[in-house]
């Protein structure tokens, strides 16, 4: 045969060229659907990714802290508000003055609360009297004032503690011992926890038969240390309770930081 393909093309049968036209038919559908579900799929993530294991490890590492917060309040009760912020007011500026005696600079200390609540009373008859003031009445004031103190030296917290004492405070919270800039001791804790992962992946891997590729994702879960506070309770007895140099030790906290890691395998 010495036609050519298109000769031979327009020489076929009817049905030849109704199922050739079928099938282009078939193929366009083919692609035409094949495309919309790519489109669907554009972005998702990939289901036949990488095989991956995921490991976790938790370091630890220890301070002596640098800083300590106290705080304490002052209160004061009487008929009336003003004679109650004298009386108040009296006791933190002997407060602040032994704070400040004791070298604590003045932005180290900043008042946190005030505080002015009214005392009320209700007055009663017995059954079949007349009662012509029966009700609530306003019978005093309650002025109070916290202070929060800052000690960047913790030599300097008994001296702080004990002229708080001297100055009658009636309540004092802390101290509380801080590492003031606590991002070393954290590198030190991460490192802990990701060479501990390292370890566990190494391990994990052994046992699976597998061997560890890239790292594909990694979290940090860090935190600090849990603070401790402590109240003491320091009226009249406070010559008892903070002595000429009161004994706080300051001792060390520990830090705490937890990372994931996870391993892409082959």
């Amino acid at each position: 045969m010495n036609e050519s393909w298109k000769e031979t093309i327009v020489k076929a049968s009817r049905p030849v060229r109704l199922a050739a036209a079928a099938a282009l038919s078939m193929l366009a559908v083919f692609l035409l659907v094949a495309t919309i579900d790519g489109l669907h799929n554009w972005g998702q993530p990939d289901s036949n990714g990488p095989d991956t294991i995921t490991v976790s490890g938790t370091g630890t590492a220890t301070a002596i802290p640098d800083t300590a917060t106290i705080s304490f309040t002052a209160s004061a009760t009487a008929a009336d508000v003003a004679t109650a912020q004298k009386t108040m007011t009296d006791t933190v500026n002997a407060a602040l003055a032994s704070v400040k005696s004791a070298g604590i600079e003045d932005k180290d200390v900043t008042t946190s609360s005030y505080n002015v609540s009214p005392h009320y009373v209700s007055s009663s008859c017995g059954p079949g009297l007349l009662c012509p003031n029966y009700g609530t009445k306003t019978s005093g004031y309650d002025v109070s004032e916290t202070v929060t103190i800052k000690i960047h030296d913790t030599a300097k917290v008994a001296d702080v503690l004990s002229g708080l004492g001297k100055a009658n405070v009636s309540n004092i919270s802390g101290p509380d011992f801080v590492v003031d800039d606590t991002q070393k001791v954290m590198q030190q804790a991460r490192q802990q926890a990701i060479t501990k992962a390292q370890a566990d992946a190494k391990v994990l891997a052994q046992q699976l038969g597998v061997h560890l590729g890239k790292v594909v994702t990694f979290s940090d879960g860090g935190n600090g240390p849990q603070p401790y506070y402590k109240t003491m309770s320091m009226g009249a007895t406070a010559d008892a309770v903070a002595p000429e140099h009161a004994t706080v030790p300051v001792g060390q906290n520990e830090y705490t930081d937890t990372v994931s890691v996870t391993y892409e395998i082959h």
